[in-house]
């Protein structure tokens, strides 16, 4: 699914808020960027989330009663994500890819001040710098780092959070939410007390493994639901956003 009439309703929205008199993309520049960057790749990782979540019901807790939704399952990784994604984006688009002048020396004046080259710093500069320019010229390397840093910072939460959702789901299969309730399955009357741990305790590795699994499937998960990275300057065609990006890059001088 295509994400980008909700970036771009999102990008008109903010373009009436552009300061004036920036010459390089810093400050206010900077900031608008990264969170129209952000506000985008949450819609994504929300999606991709709710997928992996809906998956761990159907495979270990068909009997889930829904007294929150599928997601609240994952929220510690949701939670972390969100507090941590927007420093991460600055950063690896700002100062640790874009940076610093266009401006280079001109051979055949060597002592003369450096010169920007043609459509440096607007509209499309072919110099690695910090101005809109640069940014919408290489805008498929900004596309590459805002997903990469996306699906690092995704990455490492999941990690840190794993535990903390294996005890979310170990509550909702005590909670009779697994794939036998407590009331028809394992305090049957024929069943022994060794019995019924014994098959808990199978219950709830099972449940913990496919956690594992599917936590495990986070980082390929984002990459299909933005397209897919086949090609090194057209990939990730649903998590481009180029039309409307570019456009809100340039309203910033």
């Amino acid at each position: 699914m295509r994400h980008s009439l909700f970036g771009f309703s999102l990008l008109s929205i903010i373009l009436g808020t552009t300061p004036d008199g920036v010459m390089a993309c810093e400050g206010d520049c900077i900031i608008g960027i990264a969170n129209a960057f952000l506000t985008n790749y949450t819609v994504t990782v929300h999606t991709v989330l709710s997928h992996i979540a809906n998956d761990i019901i159907a495979e270990v807790l068909p009997n889930r009663q829904y007294n929150s939704p599928p997601l609240s399952i994952l929220q510690p990784i949701y939670s972390a994500y969100k507090q941590q994604a927007y420093t991460h984006l600055e950063t690896d688009i700002f100062p640790s890819y874009f940076h610093g002048k266009c401006a280079k020396p001109d051979p055949e004046h060597p002592d003369a001040p450096p010169v920007d080259p043609p459509g440096c710093p607007n509209p499309d500069c072919p110099v690695v710098c910090g101005t809109p320019g640069s940014l919408v010229h290489f805008y498929p390397k900004l596309r590459y780092i805002a997903f990469n840093s996306t699906r690092k910072v995704l990455k490492g939460c999941t990690e840190r959070g794993e535990e903390e959702v294996k005890r979310n789901v170990q509550r909702e299969i005590d909670a009779g939410g697994g794939a036998q309730r407590r009331s028809s399955g394992w305090v049957g009357l024929y069943h022994s007390k060794s019995s019924r741990g014994a098959k808990y305790r199978r219950t709830v590795d099972h449940a913990m493994e496919v956690v594992e699994r599917l936590l495990g499937e986070m980082p390929s998960r984002l990459k299909i639901v933005c397209g897919g990275t086949d090609s090194a300057t057209n990939g990730l065609p649903d998590c481009s956003w180029e039309a409307a990006m570019k456009e809100y890059i340039l309203s910033f001088p």
